[in-house]
This record gives structure tokens, sequence and C-alpha cells, in this order.
């Protein structure tokens, strides 16, 4: 890295985070995205049901965690660019990724559960998979989760990132 012997100037620092938590939003927003606009009618021996994320608490805490994510992730990306000309803000700013990362994981756990649900069923609870019949409805659903993962990922490096930065001020 040239002149600086290896290391990461704060400028350097400052581009990665700025990269990975426009990244990060990106991903969360992806997953919203694709969650809300999840619906599909379909009809089993001549009964017609709609399965839309609405129906399920865990895919509505998604949803709602991606927007709180996104938001918090926004202000953390204005925190990041302060935090690098002031040394004191690096400990609020690992706070924040920490409490966005828990709360990407808890969400992403929560709708992957349901996911699992959807495209097995559960032969001990009599609940019988529905993504035999609604095969769009999970494919986007899977998509969504894929992007739920990624945000965690991002967030989780972050969080790493953070912590190491905040041992060195």
């Amino acid at each position: 890295m040239g002149d600086n012997g290896g290391k990461r100037t704060p400028s350097m620092n400052l581009a990665v985070q700025v990269s990975m938590r426009v990244l990060a939003i990106g991903t969360a927003l992806a997953s919203m995205g694709l969650m809300i606009t999840n619906h599909e009618v379909a009809s089993v021996y001549g009964i017609a049901f709609e399965a839309k994320y609405s129906d399920s608490s865990a895919f509505r805490y998604l949803v709602y965690a991606d927007i709180a994510i996104s938001a918090l992730t926004l202000f953390t990306l204005v925190w990041a660019c302060l935090a690098v000309r002031k040394r004191g803000l690096v400990f609020v700013l690992f706070f924040f990724d920490l409490l966005a990362t828990l709360t990407a994981m808890s969400a992403f756990s929560a709708a992957t559960s349901e996911g699992y649900i959807g495209k097995y069923g559960n032969t001990h609870a009599g609940w019988l998979p529905i993504c035999g019949y609604v095969h769009g409805y999970c494919n986007r659903g899977t998509l969504s989760l894929a992007f739920s993962f990624a945000s965690f990922l991002l967030l989780f490096i972050l969080t790493v990132l953070t912590a190491s930065a905040a041992r060195h001020h």
C-alpha cells in the first residue's frame, strides 16, 4: 500500500466503511422490497388461497427490521464520516453497528425458520409445505432471505472493523 508500510490510512478506512455501509443499506432494502411485494394466489383442490408476506409475523418482522437497519446504517454512515475526525465517536459507532448486526441476525433467523416450514412443513404439528403450490412466492422469499443474509454479513464485518478501530483509539 505504498508509502505507509501496509497500514490503512483514515481515508482508506473511511472508503471501506462507506462502501460497506452503502452495500448493507442496499441489500437490506432489496430484501425488504422483495418481501413486501411477495404475494401469489394459488388454487388447491379448487379452493383459492393467497400467500402474502403479511400473513407471517416472522416475515413482517424481517420487513420492519430491514427498514430499521437501513435507517440505522444510513445514520452510521454519517456518523462514520464524523468519527474519522473525532476519535471519541468510534465507540458509539461500534454500539450502533452491533445493534444493527444483532437485529439483522434475529430477523433473518426468524424469517428463515418460517421459510423452512413453508418449504418442508412440520409433520409433527400437521403443517403441510406450501411451496409446491406457490413456487413464485417461495422463490421470492428465498431471494429476500439471501439479501437479508448478505446484509447481516456486511454488518458483521463492519462491526468487527469498528471494534478494531475502537480498540486502537
